[in-house]
């Protein structure tokens, strides 16, 4: 169980620095749709190996959630961090064959046309 401990702290400390609001708030929609797949990508290859359950998307975005003052920061910078998370917390708690269900691309093609303006992003 070590090893499944570790491999959490590791994802979080990620997304600890990859959801500093100091560059999270100034991204692009099409840069911050990059770092949405690249985050779900890195995530992606402990899911099955450590055995990552719903419960682990939850605390990390209670973690995230806490870690920041997003409220400090305009660009609608907490909106990218709760649609992250929560398409994070749906997806990788659904079983196949929703999501992945052949390859990251099929799931990138799926999931661009949510990244509009109109989806607070």
């Amino acid at each position: 169980m070590e090893e499944r401990d570790a491999v959490i702290r590791k994802i979080l400390e990620k997304l600890y620095i990859e959801f500093n609001p100091e560059n999270l708030s100034g991204l692009t929609i099409d840069q911050y749709r990059d770092f949405f797949f690249s985050i779900f990508e890195y995530i992606n290859l402990y899911k099955d190996k450590y055995h990552l359950t719903e419960e682990d998307f939850v605390e990390f975005s209670k973690n995230i959630h806490h870690k920041y003052n997003y409220d400090e920061y305009k660009d609608n910078c907490w909106e990218r961090v709760a649609f992250f998370m929560d398409e994070l917390i749906f997806r990788f708690s659904t079983p196949p064959p929703y999501f992945f269900d052949s390859n990251f691309d099929d799931f990138r093609n799926k999931l661009k046309k949510d990244f509009t303006e109109g989806n607070g992003l």
